[in-house]
């Protein structure tokens, strides 16, 4: 199998129960993939939306790391763990309680003022209990340790919350967030304003950006012809490369006049048949003495191989 019918994006749904690197393994073992990579990983008790860039796609994995995400969440009253989570240590379990005082007190109008005011915050402090590196080390299992860690501030934005309701064990609603904001953390922030304990019981990634969950399949039923191609997922605008401009490009020159504006991802230039990659530029910190920086040259002189559809 050639390595360019290897290259795209999949649209995977990721279940609860697996960690987002394991789904990554498996989708290597069962397309017989090299090179997988993702664009922002889930929680292991998470589900929904994982975009998996393979071969060469890989190098547009950066592209999709900020962009922002909408989700669907499931809350437990009545049940706080450390990491807000069903996967964390049990704080507090008062469930029957914790749900009488929370329906007298939080009647829906209530909750849906203090849900849709969550659009006011604009930092956020990262959970304690998570996978950030803190000396190498996961800072969940440096806090379990009994360390103490700093919880970091960051800016956030949260652009809406919607179709809030009621449920048998809490309430669920819907979440526009900007990249980098925790949902359970927003939960355990209002566990400790309500004083009411609470955590996550299901959450689930429905886009990421422009793309949802349409189309999108479970591993188990993925193959080659999944793969979503540049035009599809990433378009830019495009340079056609005659002969003397190709052969500059592959060995590092640049092409000097007719380049096409681009914002800030740049563009690419395509060989003389369209569809080949043969670069992607951008503008973007680029020296005064050149046209463009390459962000990517997708030519490999070993194998002579270059990136197309």
């Amino acid at each position: 199998m050639s390595k360019s019918y290897q290259s795209g994006f999949l649209f995977v749904y990721k279940p609860q129960g697996i960690t987002s690197s394991d789904l990554v393994l498996k989708t290597k073992r069962l397309l017989k993939q090299k090179s997988v990579g993702h664009t922002g990983t889930l929680d292991r008790f998470a589900e929904g939306l994982l975009i998996l860039p393979c071969g060469d796609y890989t190098a547009f994995s950066q592209v999709f790391l900020g962009k922002d995400k909408t989700y669907f969440a499931e809350v437990v009253v009545g049940l706080r763990t450390d990491s807000g989570d069903p996967e964390g240590v049990v704080e507090v379990e008062e469930r029957a309680s914790s749900q009488l005082r929370f329906e007298s007190e939080y009647p829906i109008e209530r909750l849906e003022e203090e849900l849709i005011g969550l659009t006011k915050l604009k930092t956020q402090k990262a959970p304690k209990i998570s996978a950030l590196k803190v000396g190498g080390k996961r800072q969940s299992d440096l806090v379990r340790e009994g360390a103490v860690v700093e919880e970091k501030e960051r800016p956030i934005s949260i652009y809406k919350v919607s179709e809030i309701q009621r449920t048998e064990v809490g309430f669920s609603f819907r979440i526009h967030v900007s990249s980098g904001t925790y949902i359970r953390k927003i939960i355990l922030d209002l566990s400790e304003k309500w004083g009411i304990p609470m955590s996550l019981g299901r959450l689930v990634r429905e886009s990421i950006g422009e793309f949802d969950l349409n189309g999108v399949k479970p591993v188990e039923e993925i193959t080659y012809k999944d793969l979503r191609t540049w035009k599809e997922v990433f378009p830019l605008p495009v340079r056609i490369a005659d002969g003397a401009e190709k052969k500059a490009v592959i060995h590092g020159g640049y092409i000097w006049d007719k380049l096409p504006k681009a914002e800030e991802n740049g563009f690419y230039i395509l060989d003389s048949d369209e569809t080949t990659i043969l670069a992607w530029c951008s503008y973007d910190g680029k020296p005064d003495h050149i046209p463009y920086r390459y962000r990517k040259v997708f030519f490999d002189p070993s194998l002579k191989i270059m990136f197309s559809n």
